[in-house]
């Protein structure tokens, strides 16, 4: 297959984000054919990287319709097609981050292979130079932009053309929710800042075949089917806090199962409706069905944590104690710094809200 490669540089002035549009790199392009190969070769191991990743998770497109069910079945196609679906994909990803990004950042569109399966790669890369992406970029340039292999993949997915296409086309076998996924996707954000990034941008839901996703979709629905048979000194909080303690570790578990953690929350005679746990737990298993096909009965959990750095005092841990997620830091959200005998937090004004209380 011909491979493709281009780069767009994101920059951001205020709340004005500018994106500039990057020369298309061929395989068939016999001058640069040694750069090009190294450069791939080393896009082509972030690619298995991404589906190797524990953070990463299946996904599906939601609607056929989708313009980037479109540009996928399309971007595959000749040069003409990958640069203008290629130039679709940056403006909806524009579209999608708005002003939530504090460094600026390129994000590479890449048609390469995959088992013998053709994908789309897409990946976003903050970098530390200040080159800018340019039709007068040579494949050099580019391998000085590419950050080095040590570096983390952040936000990052891998596309299925043929399964994309087959989505598209309605050929789909039925009742193949959970073995067809379409992407696999890597977000090492937490869900609040990562969110555009796969509902916006991608149009695509997460397929529940994760212990994570599991977690987190049963969680959700018994919150909401709970609240009517709640004790009076109770609240869905509590239930949340509970279950996310008893789902930090790895289970095997049930709707039913989870009800049972709560059944001591729960007053079923308070509504004045007929309920008990086993009725519950149907109540909040169609409720997360309707909300995700490929959700099931029966699962294993374990709700995983992004990474996170914790700043204490070094006497007592007591004294002081500062959580703050990696992606913060990355992203350059959260700086830092030491000056003289302090140290010093510098947070963008745009991440927080002042509370008093």
């Amino acid at each position: 297959m011909e491979k493709r490669l281009r780069l767009f540089h994101f920059s951001r002035e205020s709340d004005n984000v500018n994106v500039v549009s990057g020369k298309i790199f061929e395989s068939s392009s016999i001058d640069f054919k040694e750069e090009f190969d190294k450069i791939i070769d080393d896009l082509d191991t972030r690619v298995q990287k991404c589906m190797d990743d524990k953070f990463a998770k299946n996904f599906r497109f939601n609607r056929r319709t989708s313009q980037m069910v479109t540009n996928i079945s399309e971007i595959f196609v000749s040069h003409n097609k990958f640069k203008s679906n290629s130039d679709d994909i940056a403006s909806k990803f524009k579209d999608a981050i708005g002003n939530q990004f504090h460094n600026d950042f390129y994000l590479v569109v890449l048609t390469t292979m995959l088992n013998d399966s053709e994908v789309l790669f897409i990946v976003k890369m903050e970098t530390g130079t200040a080159i800018q992406v340019t039709d007068e970029n040579t494949l050099k340039t580019l391998d000085r932009i590419l950050p080095d292999k040590k570096s983390r993949l952040q936000k990052a997915t891998v596309i299925f053309k043929d399964r994309t296409i087959s989505f598209k086309e309605g050929t789909e076998p039925s009742n193949s929710e959970r073995e067809n996924i379409h992407s696999r996707v890597l977000d090492r954000t937490d869900d609040n800042i990562s969110r555009y990034f796969f509902k916006t941008f991608l149009e695509s839901t997460n397929v529940i075949d994760d212990p994570d996703s599991a977690a987190k979709a049963a969680i959700e629905a018994i919150e909401i089917v709970s609240k009517p048979y709640l004790k009076s000194n109770n609240s869905s909080n509590d239930v949340k806090e509970r279950l996310q303690s008893f789902l930090s570790q790895k289970r095997e578990t049930s709707f039913d199962g989870l009800i049972g953690e709560i059944s001591t929350l729960l007053d079923f005679e308070k509504a004045g409706t007929y309920m008990d746990s086993e009725k519950l737990a149907q109540e909040a298993y169609q409720n997360a069905k309707k909300r995700n096909g490929t959700v099931i009965f029966t699962f294993t959990a374990e709700l995983k944590t992004p990474p996170r750095t914790v700043y204490v005092s070094k006497d007592n841990n007591k004294e002081l104690e500062i959580r703050v997620f990696d992606s913060l830091l990355e992203q350059g959200d959260v700086v830092w710094e030491v000056e003289g005998n302090y140290s010093i937090m510098k947070i963008n004004t745009d991440r927080i809200t002042i509370l008093k209380r």
